[in-house]
C-alpha cells in the first residue's frame, strides 16, 4: 500500500498534497512538510502565509503568574477555563488568587461560578466585532438583530477598562480605519468590507519559502516511537462534532442530534475497535475505567468498526456541572485526564472493566427498513462508470430493482394537475454526513426534542435522519468504508401511507406532496407501519407543553405561560403538534405556499396560479447543506436544477421495485480508487439491515454494537 501510494504521489508532482492530522506531534508535521516539498507542493497545492498576529502566552504561564499573588483584577473574556483548562494548570486555584475576577460570557458556566462578577456578553449575532482570519485577512462582523438582553462585547469591556466610553460599532470602525489606512476612500472601503465580510486589502500575500532540512532532521531525530505495554492504550481527546468543547452543551437540538459516525446522542463514550473490545472483554454499554497517572474516569465503551487498535477516542465537552437544565450532568468530563504536555492524546493509559452498564441512546438501528434494505446506497468506481457511460438504467436497475414489475402498484393518487411538481435530489457523492440538514429541519418545523429516555425507546421526532452505512470487502471490521445517506419522506406518488389512514389525515396534493391534516389524525399509526422508508414520527407525549411545564418546575420561569425566548424560537408559519399526532417531512410546505403567494401577487391574472420562478426558494435542509448535496425544486420546470438532476445517469429512487413513484432521487456515489492499490476493490453498496447487493461486491451492514 505504501509503495503504490508513494508511486501515485510521485506521478502527480505539483498536483498532490500530503496532510498530517492536527493532533500529530511536531515530528510528523515536519515529515509531512518535507514530503510536500519533495513533491513540489509548496507554492502550488500549498500556500504559505505569515501569521497575522503573534501567538499568545500559554494559560499555564498565566496560572503561574496568578499563583504568585498580587493580581488585583482578572478579566476573562469568554471561554470556560475552570471546566476545560488542562489538569496540571490547576486553574481553579490559580483564579482564586486574584482579588477580583470578572467573567464576560454569554451564559453562566463553571468559570462564572468561581468569579466575583459575571458580565452578560452579547451573542455573536447581536454584535459588531472584528478579528483576523488564519490567512491574515481582517474580518468585520455585523449584527443581524438588536441585543435581546443588553449584553456587551469584548471590545466594549476592554474599552471601559481603558477608560474609553465607546460603543462596539465605533470601536470596530476605528480599528478598520487603521487597518485600511492606505486603501483609499474609507467610506467605499467600509461599505465593501460590510458586503464581503472582510477587507480585501488586508489579505496576506503568499510568500516563498524553502524548508530547513537540518531543522526537520533535528525534529525527527528528537522524537521516538511510543511502545505500549499489553494492558495499556493510547487515549485520544477529540472535539465533539456537536457540543464542541462543551460550549454548546445546553443546546437540546445538538444533544439529541446523532453523531455522524457513532449515531450516539445525549452522551459521550470511549470509542474502541472490535479487536480492542475483545481484548478487554467489553461490549457497547459496558463501563470501563481509564486511568492516567493518579487520575481516572469511568465511561461507557462503544465498539466502532475501523477504529485503530490499542487506541481509545473520547469526545470532550461533556460532564458539565454549571450549565442550563439541558446540558447539566450529560456525559462524562475527561478534561481531568488532559495536561498541557498531552493536550491532544496521552499514552500509557490503563483500562479496566468495572462490571457496570450504562445505557447509550444510539439511533443507528432506529428506522430499520425491515429487510427492505438492499441497495439503499449505490456506488461504483470511475472505471465502472466509464464502462457504462450513457446507460441511464445502470444504477436504476442495480440489484433487486432489476426485477421490479412494470407500472403496477397497490396504491393510487389523485390527478397531479398543478403547474408545479416538487421534488428533491440527494447527491451521495457530496454528502459528508454532518447532519446539519436534520437540525435545520428541526428549527424550521418546530420539531421538539424528547430526551435521552425517549430516544432509547426509539421515539426521537426528527423528520429526517442521516443514515450511516459501513461497507467492507468480505465484511472486514478493520477496514470499513463509511457512507452517509440523508433519509426523509420520499413523497411517494403512490403512497402506501395514504390508503391505510382511516380518517384521511394523510393525503396527496395536486403538486405531488404527501401532506398531513393534523387535526384529523387520531394516532392509529397505520401510516407509519405501512411506510417502507420508516420516516414518520408519532407524538407519544405533548413534548412542547412538557417543556414549558419543566421550565416552571425548575424555577426558570415565573408562570406556566410560554416565555418570550421560547416563543421567538418557534417558526410562526408552522403549527405546533400535540400528543397523539403523526408528523413527517413536507418539503417545507410553508415555504412552498409563501413562494406561490408571492408569485400570484406579482401576476397580473389573479385567477391563475403563475409558475414560481425556477430555484427561487428552497427547503431548509437544502439551504443549510454545506456541500450542496441536497437540491429541491420544481421537476415540471425544465429550467430548474432538480429537473436536470432527476435525469442524471447516477440517479435512482429507493425501493423502486415497489413502484411507489418517489419524488426523491438519489445520485449514486462514484469512487475513484487507484486500481493498483490493494484496497481498490472495496464494497459497491451497503445495507443498513446487513443485506447488501450491487456491483458484484460483498458488503456488511452496521448493527447497534458496531459489529459488521
Amino acid at each position: 500500500w505504501v509503495e503504490e501510494c508513494a508511486a501515485d504521489l510521485w506521478a502527480h508532482k505539483g498536483k498532490s498534497i500530503v496532510l498530517a492530522g492536527s493532533k500529530q506531534p511536531v515530528a510528523v508535521q515536519a515529515l509531512a512538510l518535507a514530503v510536500n516539498a519533495a513533491l513540489g507542493a509548496l507554492g502550488k497545492t500549498i500556500e504559505l502565509k505569515k501569521a497575522p498576529i503573534a501567538p499568545a502566552s500559554s494559560i499555564a504561564a498565566l496560572a503561574e503568574e496568578l499563583r504568585k499573588g498580587g493580581t488585583k483584577a482578572l478579566f476573562i473574556l469568554g471561554g470556560n477555563p475552570v471546566f476545560n483548562a488542562p489538569a496540571d494548570v490547576h486553574w481553579t486555584e490559580a483564579q482564586a488568587k486574584a482579588k477580583t475576577v470578572v467573567h464576560l460570557s454569554i451564559d453562566q458556566n463553571e468559570t462564572s461560578a468561581k468569579a466575583n462578577w459575571h458580565v452578560p456578553a452579547a451573542h455573536y449575532l447581536e454584535q459588531w466585532e472584528d478579528s483576523y482570519a488564519s490567512d491574515g485577512s481582517y474580518i468585520v462582523g455585523q449584527p443581524v438583530i438588536l441585543p435581546l438582553y443588553d449584553g456587551i462585547t469584548g471590545n466594549e469591556l476592554l474599552a471601559k477598562i481603558a477608560g474609553l466610553n465607546a460603543d462596539a460599532l465605533s470601536l470596530v470602525r476605528d480599528t478598520f480605519a487603521e487597518v485600511t489606512a492606505a486603501a483609499g476612500d474609507y467610506t467605499a472601503a467600509w461599505a465593501k468590507a460590510l458586503k464581503k465580510g472582510f477587507s480585501a486589502s488586508s489579505v496576506a500575500k503568499p510568500v516563498e519559502a524553502a524548508i530547513k532540512v537540518d531543522a526537520i532532521s533535528k525534529a525527527v531525530a528528537g522524537s521516538s516511537a511510543v511502545t505500549l505495554a499489553d494492558n495499556q492504550f493510547e487515549l485520544v481527546f477529540i472535539t465533539d462534532s456537536k457540543v464542541d468543547d462543551g460550549r454548546y452543551a445546553n443546546n437540546g437540538w445538538l444533544q439529541e442530534l446523532p453523531d455522524p459516525v457513532t449515531k450516539l446522542t445525549w452522551d459521550n463514550a470511549a470509542l474502541l475497535s472490535p479487536a480492542a473490545a475483545r481484548k478487554l472483554g467489553v461490549d457497547t454499554g459496558d463501563v470501563i475505567r481509564l486511568t492516567v497517572a493518579d487520575k481516572n474516569v469511568e465511561i461507557a465503551a462503544l465498539v466502532l468498526p475501523g477504529h485503530a487498535d490499542d487506541s481509545i477516542s473520547v469526545a470532550v465537552g461533556y460532564g458539565r456541572t454549571e450549565v442550563g437544565s439541558i446540558g447539566k450532568n450529560v456525559g462524562v468530563n475527561v478534561f481531568p485526564l488532559q495536561t498541557t504536555a498531552e493536550s491532544r492524546f496521552v499514552t500509557g493509559v490503563s483500562v479496566a472493566k468495572t462490571g457496570k452498564r450504562h445505557a447509550l441512546a444510539i439511533t443507528q438501528e432506529h428506522g430499520a427498513l425491515e429487510g427492505r434494505g438492499a441497495d439503499i446506497t449505490r456506488q461504483a468506481t470511475t472505471q465502472e462508470w466509464a464502462e457504462n457511460a450513457g446507460n441511464k438504467d445502470y444504477f436504476k436497475k442495480m440489484g433487486i430493482d432489476a426485477h421490479a414489475p412494470a407500472n403496477f402498484s397497490l396504491y393510487t393518487h389523485p390527478p397531479l394537475d398543478d403547474v408545479h411538481g416538487w421534488g428533491m435530489a440527494v447527491d451521495l457523492n457530496s454528502c459528508i454526513g454532518c447532519a446539519a440538514c436534520m437540525t435545520a429541519c428541526q428549527a424550521e418545523n418546530n420539531i421538539p426534542i424528547v430526551g435521552k429516555e425517549q430516544v432509547i425507546n426509539g421515539r426521537e421526532m426528527h423528520w429526517m435522519r442521516t443514515d450511516r452505512y459501513f461497507a467492507s470487502e468480505g465484511g472486514d471490521e478493520n477496514e470499513p468504508e463509511m457512507v452517509s445517506q440523508p433519509m426523509m419522506c420520499q413523497q411517494c406518488e403512490n403512497a402506501p401511507c395514504e390508503t391505510v389512514c382511516p380518517v384521511n389525515a394523510t393525503v396527496h396534493s395536486e403538486d405531488g406532496l404527501n401532506v398531513m391534516a393534523y387535526n384529523r389524525c387520531i394516532g392509529t399509526r397505520y401510516c407509519a407501519n405501512n411506510c417502507p422508508f420508516k420516516v414518520r414520527r408519532f407524538n407519544f407525549f405533548d413534548y412542547n407543553q412538557r417543556s414549558i411545564t419543566n421550565l416552571y418546575r425548575w424555577n426558570l420561569i415565573s408562570e406556566k405561560g410560554t416565555p418570550d425566548s421560547i416563543q421567538m424560537q418557534k417558526n410562526p408559519n408552522v403549527t405546533v403538534r400535540m400528543r397523539g399526532v403523526m408528523e413527517k417531512c413536507t418539503f417545507c410546505v410553508q415555504r412552498i405556499q409563501e413562494a406561490k403567494i408571492a408569485a400570484k401577487v406579482k401576476s397580473s391574472d389573479s385567477g391563475v396560479q403563475p409558475r414560481v420562478p425556477a430555484d427561487s426558494f428552497t427547503s431548509a435542509c437544502a439551504q443549510v447543506c454545506p456541500t450542496d448535496a441536497i437540491v429541491f425544486g420544481d421537476i415540471r420546470n425544465p429550467e430548474s436544477r432538480i429537473a436536470k438532476l432527476k435525469e442524471d445517469q447516477r440517479g435512482y429512487r429507493l425501493l423502486e421495485y415497489l413502484n411507489t413513484e418517489n419524488r426523491v432521487w438519489y445520485l449514486a456515489r462514484i469512487r475513484n480508487p487507484n486500481p493498483k492499490m490493494p484496497d481498490a476493490a472495496r464494497a459497491g453498496s451497503a445495507s443498513k439491515d446487513g443485506h447488501g447487493h450491487g456491483a458484484g461486491h460483498e458488503q456488511a451492514g452496521s448493527n447497534n454494537g458496531g459489529h459488521a
